[in-house]
């Protein structure tokens, strides 16, 4: 903590703004949700993981505020708290057969921001997952209040 505090953000940031490489889909989203976070004052970022990469991609752009990865996978937790501001919990109902459950893992995800006080209601979260089957992307993200 001492070390992230004598860090520069402002021109860690500044730098990566400038970097004049061209970001591919994923990092141009990622640095998406962590601008839409910035300008919003968001308390929380929460993205659903299968293998943690949106997390890490959200995490290279140093958002101000935590990122709740909700994964079905436990060994991800563990591989999570190596990259700053990620805070893993486990999604604890299995894979359903047919159809998609996204809703409900956020409506969860949502839920445990609010017992584990990561967020309070009336609170701006950023909500982002991959839509790609059998891809691990980052396509998609949306503001919502708690």
């Amino acid at each position: 903590l001492e070390a992230e505090a004598a860090v520069f953000q402002r021109q860690v940031m500044s730098d990566l703004m400038m970097s004049s490489m061209t970001l591919g889909k994923d990092e141009a989203v990622a640095k998406a949700v962590v601008d839409a976070a910035t300008s919003k004052a968001a308390a929380l970022i929460i993205t659903l993981s299968t293998s943690g990469n949106s997390a890490r991609l959200i995490s290279k752009y140093r958002p101000r505020c935590p990122i709740l990865v909700l994964s079905r996978d436990p060994h991800l937790g563990a591989m999570m708290n190596l990259h700053r501001g990620c805070i893993p919990f486990l999604y604890p109902h299995p894979k359903p057969a047919t159809g998609s459950d996204v809703e409900d893992r956020f409506e969860y995800a949502l839920k445990l921001a609010v017992s584990t006080n990561l967020a309070k209601p009336g609170d701006a979260v950023v909500l982002c997952q991959g839509a790609q089957r059998s891809v691990r992307s980052l396509t998609t993200f949306s503001m919502a209040t708690v």
